[in-house]
């Protein structure tokens, strides 16, 4: 038997097929448009990092030219090298207790900061400020806190209260140490912003649940607040974890990888053996095994993040 179609179904039959108009087609064009940078930017960095890795895998000096194909010799010089593997040591060392000072002092701002304290509002403007300084020009404010003797002001601050003076960045023993505070006094901020964010969406009923059964608040932290911040750690150390193994500016600012080689770390010694003694495929080789060592510290942030989403 046959259907006749009703009068509403006529009226949604065209519109179902309707082409679309000029001003549709012109936004499509534009979102596409838009797309290409999205699409050419990784690209090019592909190009880049591959071209990076063909000159590893040459004798190219900056001042002598291609002195031609040497395979991976420069990689078995890298691992033979003892300067490179204090630049690791010191690299590891320097991100290690960079991150764990940031998150356990993020912790205490965060917290400090979610409180309805007076004037709470104004502590969290004041806090971007140094997110707002760039590494260099912090790192080059910090170097003159540092001057040794009278001029600088943490060694006057010491010679006023009778206590000796330190050489802070130009003591090999405590160079790397005062760098690390430079780098928690830049980033802090960071870390405790993303830490902040997470404690505004903790559910209120259950801390409101847990403060009448009388938890105290290290309990109500270490049970409740914790658990539901660890995605917002495992942002937060992704993101600090790949810079600080990548530092350069703060230190190339201040100690320049000295004194000695007590601050070299990786980029400071690819940088050093690429330029200024213009072995461009062995400093390459550095940047390199960096970037190794990157990828490695991300992936096992990233399968840290995908159990965690599991459980």
């Amino acid at each position: 038997m046959a259907t006749i179609a009703s009068p509403i179904e006529k009226d949604q039959a065209p519109s179902a097929t309707r082409k679309r108009s000029s001003f549709e087609e012109a936004d499509i064009k534009a979102g596409r448009l838009m797309m290409l940078p999205a699409l050419i930017i990784p690209i090019f960095l592909a190009l880049v990092f591959f071209y990076g890795f063909y000159l590893t895998l040459r004798n190219r000096r900056l001042n002598r030219g291609d002195l031609g194909f040497v395979g991976l010799d420069n990689y078995v010089k890298l691992v033979q090298d003892d300067k490179f593997w204090h630049s690791l040591s010191l690299t590891l060392k320097f991100t290690l207790v960079d991150v764990a000072l940031e998150l356990v002092l993020a912790t205490l701002l965060a917290l400090a900061l979610s409180q309805p304290l007076r004037g709470v509002r104004i502590y969290r403007a004041l806090l971007i400020i140094p997110l707002m300084t760039p590494p260099v020009v912090g790192a080059l404010v910090w170097k003159v806190l540092y001057r040794s003797g009278n001029g600088g002001f943490f060694n006057w601050i010491l010679w006023t209260l009778g206590f000796p003076m330190q050489g802070f960045i130009g003591d090999p023993d405590q160079a790397i140490q005062s760098l690390i505070v430079i780098d928690v006094w830049l980033f802090l901020p960071f870390v405790a912003i993303i830490l902040l964010a997470g404690l505004q969406t903790l559910p209120q009923e259950q801390i409101d649940a847990a403060q009448l059964d009388g938890a105290s608040n290290w309990r109500l932290f270490w049970q409740i607040k914790l658990p539901y911040l660890i995605p917002f750690y495992i942002v937060a150390m992704f993101f600090r974890v790949i810079d600080s193994l990548n530092v350069f500016d703060t230190i190339y600012g201040t100690t320049k990888g000295g004194p000695g080689d007590a601050t070299r770390v990786l980029a400071i010694n690819g940088y050093e053996t690429a330029f200024p003694f213009y072995n461009i495929s062995y400093g390459g080789a550095t940047f390199v095994a960096l970037w190794l060592l990157c990828t490695v510290a991300g992936s096992l942030l990233y399968v840290w993040v995908k159990r965690s989403q599991q459980d």
